[in-house]
């Protein structure tokens, strides 16, 4: 393992010219149509058949405009860090078919001062030829190249691995190590090196400090030793992460869904003003990185994604490329403009690579979006696919008929069931990596309606057959 510290020093020389880059069955994902399940929540909405006294996600049809399927999140009473076995009836978002409006998705020695190299060049480094297995469209990473493999996490009680929720008895990372590490030791035996790993999905409770403006002024509750138990337990597992800073479900209007008994504020008119931006790059996402930074295991955090699908937060024309138009639901967001959007991507990406020197991805909800991020100063593109998506924007059409060849493309997000997609798992990762994809990290742990128990062995039986190439 290379020192991560001297690496950022090199890294640096070498822009100059001179060197060598609970509740454990959490929810689906939300997207336009309702906020990701919140561990310990009685969801209510529409999305679903039944109910679930917890977290979890639908993985049927959807049934209205801008909804799918999915996790539902409610204005409930918390009933612990447990998540209910059935549909939730939150309004949330899934790998379901849109039946109309804007649709939703379902939502090794890293070294963390590196850069990003795109289809196999190996830039800067002078010792290319001693990497025994690079793959040539993959993330380089400390001067390898690799196929980023694995899963997303992406919670094991939302909103509250990274700070906790101390109003639910609800602890963050560092009160439930046990249970964490047994989670990540899991994901190791069955082949995955590089977890999906969300902080600040939604602000809420304990996570994030706020003054009477309601502008963020550091980070709350346990938020700085849950970072520091992540890295720390990601090392004894012997895992990489990708932490995710925020997500669409931030941009949730303050009256929708609140949670219970918790304070709640919505992204939309802190990235729309480009003042209340500044404080929240400079009190959030600089602190958050500057953690990382002192973290004895900094090393196992391999690269950032600023935000989980912006596209659901967003509203008007694409800047870009063609890619449709923006049709976030007014009702339930405080959306934003694209160029708002990627003032966050861009300025968040500038504080991370230079309090860590890690790369930096946007993790966009779709592929039809695909030049959305293209002028976000990103490392490298990170894309999600679900069978709505698949249907009118197959997987297995080239890249470059999507205009992403300048750049690594990692398939962020994927039913780990393949529910919706009418192709096998092997498959499917199997054609991402000979079409020339980065990575691949499938939709997760901790979401029942795409469970990890009973296809993870198809998880490692595909690191199997590429036990180096999908190894940092």
């Amino acid at each position: 393992m290379r020192n991560w510290l001297l690496l950022v020093g090199v890294l640096q020389l070498s822009v100059a010219g001179f060197g060598c880059g609970d509740g454990s069955d959490g929810g689906g994902e939300g997207g336009a149509g309702g906020e990701a399940g919140d561990s310990g929540l009685t969801g209510s909405g529409t999305s679903g058949a039944g109910t679930s006294t917890g977290s979890g996600a639908g993985a049927g049809t959807p049934t209205g405009s801008g909804a799918s399927s999915g996790s539902g999140a409610g204005a409930g009473t918390p009933t612990g860090s447990g998540a209910g076995a059935g549909e939730p009836t939150g309004s949330g978002a899934g790998a379901g078919e849109p039946t109309g409006g804007t649709t939703s998705t379902g939502s090794g020695d890293p070294v963390a001062g590196s850069s990003t190299s795109s289809g196999g060049e190996t830039g800067n480094c002078p010792d290319a030829d001693a990497d025994e297995c690079p793959f040539e469209a993959g993330v380089e990473i400390a001067c390898r190249l690799r196929f980023m493999y694995g899963v997303n996490y992406a919670w094991r009680d939302f909103g509250a691995d990274f700070g906790g929720q101390s109003k639910w008895s609800q602890a963050g990372i560092s009160g439930k190590k046990s249970q964490v590490l047994a989670d990540l030791q899991d994901m190791r035996a069955n082949g995955v090196d590089v977890v999906r790993w969300w902080i600040y999905p939604r602000f809420y409770g304990d996570e994030i400090n706020f003054d009477g403006q309601g502008n963020p002024t550091g980070l709350g509750g346990t938020s700085t030793q849950d970072i520091l138990a992540a890295l720390e337990l990601a090392d004894q597992a012997q895992l990489n992460v990708m932490f995710t800073l925020f997500s669409f479900d931030g941009f949730y209007k303050t009256s929708y869904n609140p949670p219970n008994g918790l304070s709640v504020a919505s992204m939309g008119p802190i990235v729309a003003d480009a003042g209340r931006r500044a404080k929240l790059i400079e009190n959030v996402v600089r602190p958050v990185a500057r953690t990382v930074a002192s973290s004895p295991h900094r090393d196992r955090m391999l690269a950032w994604d600023v935000i989980n699908e912006p596209e659901w937060a967003m509203t008007g024309p694409s800047l870009y490329g063609g890619d449709p138009a923006f049709e976030g639901d007014s009702t339930k967001f405080d959306l934003v403009t694209h160029q708002q959007m990627e003032a966050l991507a861009k300025e968040s990406a500038a504080v991370l690579k230079k309090e860590t020197g890690a790369p930096v991805s946007v993790g966009s909800a779709a592929i039809k979006w695909g030049q959305a991020w293209t002028h976000a100063d990103v490392d490298f593109y990170q894309v999600h696919m679900y069978g709505w998506v698949n249907d009118y924007f197959p997987y297995n059409k080239p890249l470059s008929e999507y205009g992403l060849t300048d750049k690594p493309v990692v398939m962020g997000e994927f039913p780990i069931n393949m529910a919706e997609m009418d192709v096998r798992y092997d498959k499917f990762v199997g054609d991402l990596y000979t079409m020339g994809y980065a990575g691949a990290l499938s939709w997760s742990v901790t979401d029942r309606n795409f469970p990890w128990s009973s296809n993870k062995t198809s998880v490692k039986a595909f690191a199997d057959q590429h036990p180096c190439e999908t190894r940092y």
